[in-house]
């Protein structure tokens, strides 16, 4: 399963409507739908905020793995990854996606 399956099984479970997932993130929920369809990829950049939407973390997004929960510094390093993160500019996030996607693939062989 990848990145896109995991957001849309949690969002199938918490949003009957596509437009509910779509107002709750902010966006125009041809926006979404453009995400399902697999048209664009412009989701990546909104992990931090699709995660807090879902109740789970962007690492369980993009990997499928929880953080232990009796780690309590886990949700601390979460929160200051999501605050500078959302500071980057577009494409400064997707470099950023793009480098913690290759060092998970690297550590998957």
């Amino acid at each position: 399963m990848d990145t896109l399956e995991r957001i849309f099984e949690l969002a199938d479970k918490k949003f009957p409507e596509q437009q509910a997932f779509a107002s709750a993130l902010g966006v125009k929920p041809s926006i979404v739908s453009q995400w399902k369809n697999k048209i664009t990829k412009s989701y990546e950049r909104r992990l931090p905020k699709i995660a807090e939407v879902l109740g789970t973390s962007v690492e369980y997004l993009t990997t499928g793995d929880e953080k232990s929960p009796t780690d309590p510094e886990a949700g601390e390093r979460e929160r200051e990854f999501v605050r500078l993160f959302e500071k980057l500019t577009a494409e400064q996030q997707d470099l950023v996606l793009a480098q913690l996607q290759g060092i998970v693939a690297s550590q998957d062989k």
